[in-house]
């Protein structure tokens, strides 16, 4: 999975990402949580509508995304997350881990 945008909604940073292939959202997400958390960003929504399924590195760079961004004091929330991932977070006992939004709006307020 890539990084397809990146915009700012106030002082949140949406980026929305897409699958290629097995939807591993390889490290480009995480670094670029990393790189804009020392920036000063601390708000951070992933857009996961692009994204039906993931495999397990995919899994496991959402939880590296999470960390970069705990670290350094910010906060990472997924909108758009479909049942195919949702559940797998669920069973893996991470998904208290991410705040889940259904839409980009409802995320957006979660943080105000």
């Amino acid at each position: 999975m890539q990084c397809k945008t990146e915009r700012l909604v106030g002082d949140v940073v949406v980026l929305k990402v897409g699958a290629e292939g097995l939807g591993d959202i390889s490290t480009d997400v995480t670094d670029r949580i990393r790189d804009l958390a020392e920036e000063g960003r601390t708000k951070f929504l992933l857009d996961l509508s692009g994204v039906s399924s993931l495999d397990s590195h995919g899994f496991g760079d959402l939880i590296a995304g999470q960390q970069a961004a705990a670290r350094a004091g910010a906060r990472l929330a997924l909108c758009h997350v479909h049942a195919y991932v949702a559940e797998p977070l669920r069973v893996m006992n991470v998904v208290g881990l991410f705040d889940l939004f259904e839409s980009e709006q409802d995320a957006l307020q979660g943080f105000a």
